[in-house]
């Protein structure tokens, strides 16, 4: 879990080592699949890091060594079923589209689930916004990822804001355990980046 004021940097600090581990992943198994799911609460933010993404990774012509993608329901049924057929590595959505891709039964939202088998990571950005029922929508969400598509799942939480009460280490640990329960897995204050000027 990485906590930071925003403009910070949170974004690459996860798309960095993300897309790292991808390109060496690549080299000893090149079969197309979704390696990566970046969850947004709003499309905006999804749009934006559709954006930023292209700014790095887009100049690469027919052959790029890392591929992305959007899948939040603005796209056309063009850009789905290509998506369906060709999966990026990196696959930017939201909680309730992941959520339909899970539970739908159309071919094409099947292939996209069944192209992320083996899934190495799963991002919650701004995670202090999964509070209350969505909170527990999201971190039943994250199970059923977890179950279907990979029981090596490295999960990982940004936020600007988790905690603002106690010591540094009260925060980190409180952050932890909310962490934990999002995830469905032991997450220690150890785990927790913050920032420090």
């Amino acid at each position: 879990v990485l906590t930071t004021g925003t403009g910070s940097g949170k974004s690459l600090a996860y798309f960095i080592p993300i897309v790292d581990a991808i390109l060496r992943e690549k080299l000893a198994d090149p079969a197309p699949r979704t390696r990566a799911i970046v969850i947004y609460p709003m499309n905006a933010l999804a749009n934006s890091q559709l954006e930023e993404l292209g700014k790095f990774l887009g100049d690469y012509g027919d052959h790029p060594p890392i591929t992305y993608g959007r899948y939040t329901g603005q796209e056309s049924e063009d850009e789905r079923q290509y998506m369906a057929a060709n999966p990026p590595d990196i696959l930017l959505t939201n909680f309730m589209m992941l959520e339909l891709l899970m539970t739908r039964q159309d071919d094409k939202d099947k292939a996209i689930v069944r192209n992320a088998h083996g899934l190495r990571f799963l991002v919650l950005d701004e995670l202090h916004t999964y509070r209350g029922r969505q909170g527990a929508d999201v971190a039943l969400l994250v199970r059923r990822v977890r179950e279907a598509l990979s029981e090596d799942l490295q999960c990982i939480g940004t936020s600007a804001t988790m905690a603002t009460a106690g010591s540094e280490k009260e925060k980190n640990q409180k952050v932890a355990e909310v962490a934990s329960r999002l995830f469905g897995t032991r997450i220690t204050a150890a785990n927790v980046i913050t920032e420090t000027l």
